[in-house]
């Protein structure tokens, strides 16, 4: 009976999927470091390198995102295997959810930067900055309570010695090889494209500055106006100037 509670573990390789999560934290670690950099140090001087990875973060997420909810699946649709292996904290379920959702919103209106124009180009960029303080928050969270799990984790699917002891590893290697190399391969292949996202900021300016147009306008045709006035009644001193109807 023992034994075939294992091997059904063993196919079902909670296990795995737990090395797995854990390493995708872990790699994960260093380019959200990078982008949190960016936006003390002022991200519109580092647009171009907060672009390149935020794209290039994108498969890795996207990949924690399905090792999590998977798990997620399999616990609540109570598979014997992920049920014994235990439920994530209580606090870390409730947020998750939250988490999710900043996640989608973040990444989703980051690229939309890039992409649209006009209302949607704006309702974008209003959600973004909100949306990455949020993640922000809930990801350092996330960092605070499973980083030191996450590394112990990792560590065992490094070592020779104990990599054997949960079955799936070179299938783990692979997936993660190609999260990483398919991010590197977003965050290069939009370089070209990167002025759309660079030029946000001066866009904005610039139509600040349009939107100023018409009152500057209206100011000089007023100085004209009353430039034309004192002309004529320099030029025509008997002539008495009709009241002028403006405010």
């Amino acid at each position: 009976m023992l034994e075939n509670t294992t091997q059904v573990r063993r196919q079902v390789n909670p296990d795995g999927n737990e090395r797995l999560t854990a390493a995708i934290g872990v790699l994960l670690l260093v380019p959200i470091l990078v982008e949190l950099a960016t936006i003390v140090l002022g991200v519109h001087t580092f647009m171009s390198l907060h672009v390149f990875v935020g794209l290039a973060l994108i498969p890795a997420v996207l990949l924690k995102l399905v090792s999590t909810g998977w798990r997620f699946a399999r616990y609540y649709t109570r598979s014997r295997a992920y049920v014994e292996h235990g439920p994530p904290q209580l606090a870390m379920r409730l947020l998750a959810p939250l988490l999710v959702a900043a996640t989608v919103v973040l990444f989703s209106s980051g690229v939309a930067m890039g992409l649209l124009h006009g209302q949607a180009l704006q309702l974008a960029r209003r959600l973004h900055g909100p949306a990455s303080v949020i993640w922000l928050l809930l990801i350092g969270v996330h960092v605070l309570v499973y980083l030191r799990r996450a590394v112990r984790d990792y560590g065992r699917d490094l070592r020779p010695s104990t990599r054997p002891t949960v079955p799936g590893a070179r299938g783990r290697s692979y997936v993660l090889a190609a999260a990483l190399g398919l991010g590197l391969l977003a965050g290069a292949a939009a370089v070209p494209a990167q002025h759309r996202w660079i030029n946000l900021h001066r866009h904005h300016n610039h139509r600040d500055d349009t939107a100023l147009e018409p009152a500057r306008v209206a100011r000089v045709l007023r100085a004209e106006v009353a430039t034309l006035e004192g002309e004529v009644a320099a030029v025509s001193p008997n002539v008495t100037r009709p009241r002028s109807s403006r405010p």
